[in-house]
């Protein structure tokens, strides 16, 4: 016998899947990004990638490079306090920016 999937079936189990009730289902597909790149995303990336700052991304300087110029800062930079970001993301940051490639 032929099973018949109903419309409405196939979009209750589509709906529980989004809903997060099969766990990992979606995760599995979702690039994972560091901390330290969603603060670039969220906070950096809008004078660095923008024009208003240089460029730091594809750089190859040394991690301690980021970590000096987010805490003391210089020129226009302002200096981040630990409340602003704190050591580990900071970290995590300068990670990632000493990472990146250069843009073609």
């Amino acid at each position: 016998m032929k099973t018949i999937l109903k419309p409405s079936a196939v979009l209750a189990a589509l709906l529980a899947l989004l809903a997060g009730h099969a766990p990992g289902a979606l995760a599995q597909s979702a690039p994972q990004i560091s901390k330290g790149q969603q603060f670039f995303q969220k906070v950096c990336a809008k004078c660095h990638e923008t024009g208003i700052g240089p460029v730091i991304t594809g750089r190859g300087l040394p991690e301690a490079t980021y970590v000096y110029m987010a805490r003391h800062g210089l020129n226009a930079m302002p200096a981040f306090r630990v409340t602003d970001i704190d050591d580990a993301t900071l970290q995590e940051l300068a990670k990632y920016l000493s990472a990146t490639q250069p843009k073609p």
